[in-house]
């Protein structure tokens, strides 16, 4: 296996007869080498075209044959199959040249992994409780499925008995384009996957389901089966959600053996369902978005030429008088900046006292009373052991349990903060470019230049990838004398032993619960700060092209009447340049349509 670490970036080639995406990243190409663009827009356009990742989350509860439908989709027995659950783990599979797999760990470390050895982090099995902290696992593979921009994402049963696996898979929901539930023909739809179905509504742009293993039953029964299946949706959500019957063993068999999914599976029918989906509802929102931005930064460049063209014709002494009104608005606008800085960051620290903190507080108080109970428990269940292997074993149990709890709520908890700051963020960068877009029209009344705002679809995520370390400081009976420890009797013993470990427990989770909220801290101040240095970068952009245009068409009028016509011309042919750029954006935008 290769040592070549795993591209960190998602997928990046134009997916095969995408040419809209490929007209757009033309098209940005051009508009970067305009003069006087948006240079800080230009470069987060560009990184935003080519993330583009169609996101497919698939979900499922225990023994429903999730793992094989992925397997299925790939053409490839990647994933492991078996009989027990996954972990609080998820697995994300891209595009890449060969099959690789890589680990990251709660703690920040990545190793890369041999593929056969996935089981080892991502079954009950193999990582029982997510012991060795593992939290994601990608694999990059040779799939055609993914080449197209898909980018699987295998997430822990709905309804199991591990209670962690459904709350991992229901905070994943906010990242998915389609949501992929895996039911089965031979058991009714529960009422897990009902509520699962009903959750996704707010997030993924569509839902499937499918009910494998048709193979289990009789050509003649399958159709109740469907009818069955379909009706509990309709009568659970009063609404219709596509429904497949397939199979996906029959499927993966076809491909190993033909070269191709056999009619019989089902496969061939979900799948052109998918790619039309793809291709034309999923991708078509997208590219409008990526358009409506492109349009905005060629708008605000013609308004710039426009702008400098007019100053080129205006009197000298019109412009002095001119340029003194628009700096200042210039400067009243900077005031305004000013503010909404400050009020963002009492945003963020509004966000960390009213919903951060409360909802580590009430999870701390519920953690520690249940350890008390716990601790007891253990005991109970070992208290024929010596003393100092029951105290080893209380310890890790609690050491571990701890661990585990808090790495539940850190993943639920985690994506809800970021969905609060990147609406934070959103809110504050809508009022900030309004701000800047009265400026713009303030100018366009100054000159007489017409001025047409395209709204900007602009969204502002936060970092991704938190952790924090679970800090631990064993203690326990090493702490007391070995000569008074020798002198107890062996019940007093147990009881000291059961008394301490729930002390420490306690301490453990007020330590986690002390690290935690600071390390939130420090991460909602960070990206707050990184956010607004974004967002004056592109303000900043925008009134610097604003002040030089009329800069420059006041220099050329002093330099005389060639200068002038020189300027003219160049304007004429950018604004041509533009004119063109346009034409095309628009037109891949109407194709999207």
């Amino acid at each position: 296996m290769s040592s070549a670490p795993l591209n960190d970036r998602p997928y990046r080639s134009t997916p095969p007869g995408d040419r809209r995406r490929f007209e757009l990243a033309r098209a940005l190409d051009d508009a970067a080498q305009l003069r006087g663009v948006d240079n800080e827009a230009v470069s987060w356009l560009d990184r935003k075209i080519a993330d583009e990742t169609f996101n497919l989350v698939v979900a499922g509860q225990f023994k429903r044959g999730k793992s094989s439908v992925i397997n299925a989709l790939l053409g490839d027995r990647l994933l492991p199959v078996g009989v027990v659950p996954l972990t609080s783990v998820v697995t994300v599979i891209r595009s890449g040249s060969s099959v690789r797999a890589r680990v990251e760990f709660l703690d920040g470390r990545c190793q890369e992994l041999a593929p056969e050895t996935l089981g080892d982090y991502v079954t009950e099995r193999g990582n029982p409780k997510n012991a060795k902290g593992v939290r994601q696992v990608t694999i990059e593979h040779p799939s055609a499925w993914l080449a197209e921009g898909v980018q699987l994402i295998d997430t822990p049963g709905i309804g199991s008995v591990y209670e962690h696996n459904t709350d991992v898979t229901q905070n994943y929901l906010p990242q998915a384009d389609a949501v992929l539930l895996i039911a089965s023909v031979d058991q009714p739809v529960s009422r897990a996957e009902l509520d699962f179905l009903s959750s996704i509504r707010r997030y993924a742009g569509k839902s499937f389901c499918l009910l494998n293993k048709i193979d289990y039953l009789q050509a003649e029964d399958l159709p109740e089966a469907v009818a069955f299946a379909r009706e509990a949706i309709r009568t659970a959500l009063d609404v219709e959600v596509p429904i497949f019957p397939v199979s996906a063993r029959l499927a993966l068999e076809s491909k190993f053996a033909e070269g191709g999914t056999s009619a019989s599976s089902g496969f061939p029918e979900f799948e052109r369902a998918l790619r039309r989906f793809m291709t034309d509802e999923k991708r078509g929102l997208w590219i409008r978005s990526v358009a409506r931005t492109l349009l905005r930064i060629l708008g605000q460049a013609r308004f710039a030429l426009e702008l400098e063209a007019r100053v080129l014709n205006t009197p000298l002494l019109q412009i002095e008088d001119k340029l003194a009104a628009f700096e200042a608005k210039r400067r009243e606008l900077e005031r305004a900046l000013g503010e909404y800085q400050i009020l963002m960051e009492a945003g963020a620290r509004s966000l960390i006292k009213e919903e951060i903190e409360p909802a580590l507080e009430a999870f701390k108080q519920s953690l520690q009373a249940r350890m008390g109970g716990l601790v007891q428990e253990w005991f109970e269940q070992s208290h024929t052991l010596p003393a100092h292997k029951l105290d080893v074993l209380l310890e890790r149990r609690t050491r571990e349990e701890i661990r585990s709890a808090y790495d539940s709520w850190l993943a639920r908890e985690d994506q809800v903060a970021s969905s609060a700051f990147e609406a934070l963020c959103g809110r504050f960068w809508g009022e900030m470019q309004a701000s800047v877009d009265e400026l713009v029209r303030y100018s366009s009344e100054l000159f007489s230049v017409k001025f047409e705002p395209v709204p900007d679809d602009s969204r502002w995520s936060p970092e991704s990838g938190f952790y924090y370390k679970f800090w631990y400081e064993p203690s326990g009976l090493a702490t007391l004398s070995s000569s008074f420890v020798s002198l107890l009797p062996t019940f007093l013993l147990a009881k000291l032993i059961v008394r301490q470990r729930r002390r420490r427990a306690l301490e453990l989770v007020e330590v986690q619960a002390g690290r935690l909220r600071y390390d939130f801290e420090q991460r909602v101040q960070k990206s707050a700060q990184d956010a607004r240095r974004r967002m004056v970068r592109r303000i900043e952009a925008t009134l610097t092209g604003i002040a030089s245009a009329i800069e420059s068409g006041s220099a050329a009028q002093r330099q005389g009447a060639e200068h002038v016509s020189a300027c003219m011309t160049r304007i004429d042919d950018a604004k041509e340049a533009v004119t063109s750029i346009e034409s095309r954006v628009r037109s891949v935008e109407g194709a999207a349509e």
